[in-house]
């Protein structure tokens, strides 16, 4: 069976290529065409049309010239429904969506709609979309990898290096700023795109550079805690991509409290918050009582002794 993963950027270690590694794993063809690519034509707003539809006639040459049984489309904003059906009217194909974002704010219905399968991590996005009538989706959660995302020892001089008492590891964007704000009085350090050039001088000061591979890893390893904040706009009910990573890491996290981590947590060493301001300097631990650091260095140690991973299969 041959398989074409259509996806933003064919480079290792992103989503979409770990895909195609197991579905190669798994005796199948795979080959990996990918319509963003580093270009500065998709970026650039006046030409940003004109390229994705040179994209699109590539990818129709590409699908008819090797012929593939199944084209899987990590996301696919520009892959148009008019793309799709051409394609499936000359061949005996299947095309299948995995959309990691929320698809309710960025596709519209009839894009959705043209797939034969569309995998969702959201299922308040799916209840919302079967309610005016869509008949293709299926959840299935994030995941992790287990060959990228697993416990590390770090030494001495890397711990001193990527350690921290609370870690978080992500971009910087308005909302995600303004929540590390309110935790400047703590030991806290952010590493990512973007930290570095923040307009508040206290938020420059905790920041480190965006980290990858045996980097991140060693963030997970050497600091106490690891936060996850997920987006408000995108992951509603359901569990961002950092929770599967921190817990294949073993790493002990943090992380506000989401409908679907109930059944997605297994045994990883997880702690939670539903009430924001339960987060903040007003906390108070009662006498007798560990500490939250306490209780997250022991599940850590025991966390760390194992190797905890954390997957998901396909549900309607």
């Amino acid at each position: 069976m041959r398989w074409l993963i259509v996806l933003p950027f064919a480079r290792p270690g992103l989503m979409g290529m770990d895909f195609a590694e197991e579905l190669r794993a798994l005796g199948r063809q795979v080959r990996t065409f990918a319509y963003r690519r580093d270009n500065p034509l998709y970026k650039n707003r006046g030409t940003k049309a004109a390229y994705q539809r040179w994209i699109l006639r590539r990818l129709e040459r590409v699908c008819l010239a090797w012929r593939p049984s199944v084209v899987l489309v990590i996301k696919g904003g520009p892959i148009t429904p008019a793309l799709i059906r051409r394609v499936k009217s000359r061949l005996d194909i299947a095309f299948v969506n995995f959309f990691p974002d929320n698809p309710l704010w960025m596709l519209p219905f009839e894009a959705i709609e043209a797939y034969d399968l569309f995998f969702t991590k959201e299922r308040y996005a799916k209840r919302s979309l079967e309610q005016v009538g869509l008949r293709n989706l299926a959840y299935l959660p994030m995941y992790c990898v287990p060959g990228a995302h697993h416990p590390v020892t770090p030494t001495e001089a890397e711990s001193r290096r990527w350690g921290a008492g609370v870690s978080f590891v992500g971009n910087r964007y308005p909302y995600r700023e303004r929540f590390v704000r309110e935790l400047l009085a703590y030991p806290v350090r952010v590493f990512g795109g973007g930290w570095a050039s923040a307009p508040d001088r206290a938020v420059r000061a905790i920041a480190g550079p965006p980290v990858f591979g045996r980097e991140k890893l060693l963030v997970y390893a050497a600091s106490t805690v690891s936060l996850n904040h997920h987006h408000p706009m995108n992951d509603i009910v359901g569990v961002n991509t950092r929770t599967f990573e921190l817990a294949g890491a073993g790493a002990c996290q943090l992380v506000d409290l989401k409908e679907d981590l109930r059944s997605l947590s297994g045994r990883s060493s997880i702690f939670t918050w539903r009430i924001p301001t339960r987060r903040g300097r007003s906390a108070r631990t009662p006498a007798g009582v560990p500490s939250p650091s306490t209780r997250c260095v022991t599940a850590s140690r025991r966390c760390s002794r194992r190797s905890t991973s954390a997957t998901g299969d396909a549900r309607d």
